[in-house]
């Protein structure tokens, strides 16, 4: 894996648009320290030593060979925001694109489904169908107290009842401390660790994301391997050596220099579009916060927007290319094609005799990138030598890093998420939670006036 950051240097941008060489390395020097601090022993965040934990893979990879002996159809996995994403960020890469509709014979591991939401339609929909006597439900919560995960699971225990199923031999918790492991100890229950160093949205290469792609064949030993390359890599590079410090050196230099707050992802592959909200997730939680005390508080970080090549090149270019220049775009391209699709000579554009179309979508890429740079816009774009187990678990480290070091420029915590607990306290004191009255008097008081049109 490679970083290309030319697209993001003055000259050719302009002053206004582009940075120096020196304005990336000065933004540097405050993140020298960084990595050495998150592989020391005792580090407040485990996630860049997590591929070199070789207990949690060994746990993954058995409880996975345990699901896979018994047969089941389906895996129903039920997490929301970091317990979700990073697990089908996983499967969309590195499953066959259309692994729930292959035939079982072709399959030769269960499907998968994601109930990251609360929306009762989707849900009901999936029970409607789904043979639980042939399920497994992996739940993943390391606090064992999100709502909407706890709604979900009760809903599907709810239907393992009526079906006169029992849903404890049907179940895999990944939970730390908490309501989610008392229940599970209480009703023996199959658990793995949610790591206590670990946050939910760096946990993509814990359980939390690996066990259920594990289930359904992903070789997840490969992708351990990647993030373990990278990790390794990190270790023995100095800064300016390091494409996550320099992503983020660079991005949090467009936010706070160059009046440019959004910063887009866009990874040219299918496989790769889950990928784009993981990371939407991982740098809004960890970077959008309240900096300083008193009159000196301040609103930091930047907006990440998701974007997918090609399609969005007819939905959103327009805007990057022309519109407000308050964007950084940043393109995750793969250089080879896992399947080569030639294209035939015929009608209407035979001018695409003996193009496959992996070369049609680098080269839309590349004109992407082009466009941008003669309007003045700034890209940067990390290239993989083609979407593969060792190349996920590469990304999805550096992502994770480059995150990190973003909130060490931008002075705030990246690993903890007040504005999303204000969220779920109110949401408890408006169902009626007990405990949460003053919460529900308060926001009762200060409702705003009722305007309908």
């Amino acid at each position: 894996m490679t970083l290309s950051v030319g697209g993001v240097l003055a000259p050719p941008l302009d002053r206004a648009h582009g940075l120096r060489r020196g304005e990336v390395s000065h933004a540097l020097r405050g993140l020298r320290k960084l990595v050495p601090e998150l592989l020391a022993r005792g580090a407040s965040a485990g996630f860049l030593q997590l591929p070199r934990r070789r207990a949690g893979l060994a746990a993954v990879e058995a409880e996975a060979r345990y699901w896979r002996r018994r047969g089941v159809d389906d895996v129903i996995h039920i997490g929301i925001g970091g317990s979700s994403l990073g697990a089908e960020t996983l499967m969309r890469a590195l499953a066959h694109p259309q692994h729930n509709a292959l035939p079982a014979e072709r399959r030769r591991a269960p499907r998968v489904h994601f109930v990251d939401n609360v929306d009762g339609a989707s849900l009901s929909a999936l029970l409607d169908w789904i043979d639980l006597e042939r399920s497994c439900v992996h739940v993943v919560s390391k606090s064992g107290g999100t709502v909407e995960t706890a709604a979900g699971f009760q809903i599907v225990q709810g239907a393992f009842g009526r079906a006169g199923v029992d849903w404890r031999r049907h179940t895999v918790l990944t939970t730390g401390e908490g309501a989610l492991r008392k229940l599970g100890e209480s009703e023996a229950v199959r658990m793995l660790e949610f790591p206590a160093d670990i946050g939910g949205r760096f946990s993509a290469l814990s359980p939390s994301g690996l066990l259920t792609p594990a289930i359904a064949g992903v070789d997840v030993a490969g992708v351990i391997a990647g993030a373990r390359r990278f990790a390794n890599r990190a270790a023995r590079s100095s800064a300016s050596e390091n494409p996550a410090l320099v992503a983020a050196a660079i991005a949090w230099l467009f936010d706070t220099e160059k009046n440019k707050p959004i910063h887009v992802l866009m990874p040219y592959a299918d496989a790769l579009e889950p990928l784009s909200r993981w990371y939407v997730q991982l740098a809004g939680e960890s970077l959008g916060k309240l900096r300083g005390v008193g009159a000196q508080r301040k609103s930091v970080g930047p907006t990440p927007l998701p974007a997918r090549g090609t399609t969005d090149q007819h939905s959103q270019v327009q805007l990057f290319v022309e519109g407000p220049a308050d964007k950084l775009v940043m393109f995750v391209t793969p250089l080879a094609d896992r399947r080569r699709v030639p294209i035939p000579a015929l009608a209407p554009a035979a001018y695409l005799r003996g193009v496959a179309l992996g070369e049609l979508m680098r080269a839309e890429q590349a004109g992407t990138e082009i466009a941008l740079a003669r309007a003045g816009r700034p890209s940067l774009n990390w290239e993989i030598p083609e979407i593969a187990t060792e190349t996920l678990g590469e990304l999805l480290i550096a992502f994770q890093l480059m995150t990190a070091a973003q909130a060490e420029l931008y002075g705030v915590d990246a690993y903890d998420q007040p504005g999303v607990e204000a969220g779920k306290v109110a949401a408890f004191a408006l169902i009626g939670r007990e405990g949460y009255q003053e919460e529900r008097a308060a926001i009762e008081r200060g409702r705003p006036p009722l305007w309908k049109i």
